[in-house]
C-alpha cells in the first residue's frame, strides 16, 4: 500500500502537476502585456486623425479617469475599467515572424490604430493594429520593437473585438450624468419659473 501510496503521488507531482505548470507557461507566453491595471497613468488611442487621451486622477479620494483629449471631461469608469481588463488580460493565440519590408502586407508599416499605455514608473508601451487577417477573426498587430531597427518583424493576431473596444466614439467614454441629479435640475429650474415677480 505505501508503495502504491508513493507511485500515486509521483504521478501526481511529475505528469499533473507538471502538466499544470506547462499549461500555465503557454497562456503566460500567449500575454501581451505583463503590467497590471493599477500601474497604469494615461492610455492614449490614436485612430486616423482622432486621438483619445485617458489619464487617472491620482489625487482623488476615489478612483477616477479623466479625458483630456480631444476634450476635457470626467471619463465613465466603468468603460475604462473595461479597457484596462481587455489590455491585461489580452492574448495572442498565433503569431508571424516576417521581414520589417513587409509590414505594409499586413498594414503595419502606416497601423491603423496605435495604443500608447504609459505606466507610473515612466515605462511605455505601444501597441499598433493593422489590418485584419482573410477571415476578418483577428487583427494583425505589433508591439513597439524594444530594439532599434530589428531585421525581423514578431506579428501578433488579436481577436478583432479588441478593435471594437477601442473604437468606441468620444461620448462612450464620458461619464453620464446621474439621472437623479439632473431630475434635481429640472426640478430647481421648474421652481425658479413657477415663483412669482415681485413688483418694485
Amino acid at each position: 500500500m505505501l508503495t502504491a501510496l508513493a507511485l500515486v503521488g509521483f504521478v501526481y507531482l511529475y505528469e499533473i502537476r507538471g502538466t499544470q505548470k506547462q499549461i500555465e507557461i503557454q497562456e503566460k507566453q500567449k500575454q501581451v502585456f505583463d503590467f497590471e491595471s493599477e500601474k497604469v497613468q494615461i492610455i492614449t488611442i490614436k485612430q486616423n486623425s482622432e486621438t483619445l487621451t485617458l489619464k487617472i486622477d491620482e489625487e482623488a479620494e476615489e478612483k477616477t479617469w479623466n479625458i483630456i483629449e480631444p476634450l476635457e471631461a470626467k471619463a465613465d469608469l466603468q468603460t475604462v475599467e473595461f479597457l484596462l481588463y481587455e489590455l491585461t488580460n489580452l492574448k495572442s493565440d498565433r503569431s508571424i515572424t516576417t521581414s520589417v519590408s513587409q509590414l505594409s502586407e499586413y498594414g503595419l508599416e502606416k497601423p491603423e490604430i496605435t495604443v500608447e499605455i504609459k505606466l507610473k514608473d515612466g515605462k511605455t508601451h505601444r501597441l499598433f493594429l493593422g489590418q485584419p487577417d482573410f477571415n476578418g477573426n483577428f487583427i494583425y498587430s505589433q508591439l513597439e520593437p524594444e530594439k532599434e531597427a530589428p531585421k525581423e518583424a514578431f506579428i501578433l493576431l488579436l481577436s478583432v473585438n479588441f478593435k471594437n473596444v477601442l473604437t468606441k466614439p468620444v461620448s462612450e467614454w464620458k461619464k453620464q450624468e446621474n439621472s437623479d441629479e439632473l431630475l434635481d435640475t429640472t426640478q430647481e429650474s421648474t421652481d425658479k419659473k413657477e415663483q412669482p415677480q415681485t413688483s418694485k
